[in-house]
């Protein structure tokens, strides 16, 4: 069987789940990710200006930053400290980063997580795409966010080779422009990947954001450590 006979049954059976995004002010409801359907669950938050202020730092200080690293969740501060220091309110954002390792450690009985802080100023991923992972957290503390398409708006058929060398807007992935979501900066989303139990064609499609000219962008993702080590 060919890839692309492959992939448009694929999107049939794709067609046939349900997956729905799930939003809440809490971060404690973001454990919802655990219910079937929910191929993408988002704390909806908004930054303290300490933080921008320290996100805005590093990615001066650190524009070609990447932070690559498999931790302990008791270990996330020291790294952090010894990588921007302690000043220029740096101990906020430390404080944050660490609460959302130890709450993704929690949530997942995880003893290891693997860490990536990334400061870039072009679209890293500009393909949208699913994650080869179980589940992966992101979140952006500098510049635009990440997007994603609604599981019912895909043609699934049109990711990788079915796209047929076309640009995602142009290959009928999706139909219209209003289609792609995006997250705010500050948001938390995890996101359900292609290694999520029973969620092989349901996994969130998603790229990283597209607009503003000036891109500057001060992200952070965890993983699970077993697919990175």
């Amino acid at each position: 069987m060919n890839e692309l006979l492959t992939s448009i049954i694929d999107q049939k059976i794709a067609s046939q789940i349900y997956r729905k995004s799930y939003f809440s002010d809490e971060l404690k409801n973001i454990s919802k990710i655990y219910i079937d359907e929910i191929n993408i669950s988002i704390w909806k938050r908004q930054l303290n200006r300490n933080i921008i202020s320290a996100a805005e730092y590093i990615f001066h200080n650190k524009p070609n930053l990447t932070l690559s690293k498999i931790i302990q969740a008791r270990e996330i501060n020291n790294i952090l400290f010894n990588e921007f220091g302690e000043s220029n309110n740096i101990p906020y954002l430390v404080k944050d980063i660490s609460k959302l390792v130890n709450s993704f450690c929690n949530l997942f009985d995880l003893k290891y997580v693997w860490f990536r802080m990334d400061s870039i100023d072009h679209p890293m991923c500009p393909r949208f795409h699913v994650d080869k992972v179980k589940c992966r957290l992101i979140t952006t503390y500098l510049g635009p966010s990440m997007e994603w398409l609604p599981h019912h708006l895909v043609d699934r058929s049109k990711l990788g080779i079915g796209n047929q060398g076309k640009s995602d807007s142009k290959s009928g992935l999706y139909k219209k422009n209003t289609d792609i979501k995006r997250l705010d900066p500050g948001y938390v989303a995890l996101l359900k990947g292609t290694e999520w139990s029973g969620n092989q064609r349901g996994a969130v499609v998603h790229r990283s954001p597209h607009t503003q000219s000036d891109y500057k962008r001060l992200y952070l993702r965890m993983d699970s450590p077993e697919l990175h080590s």
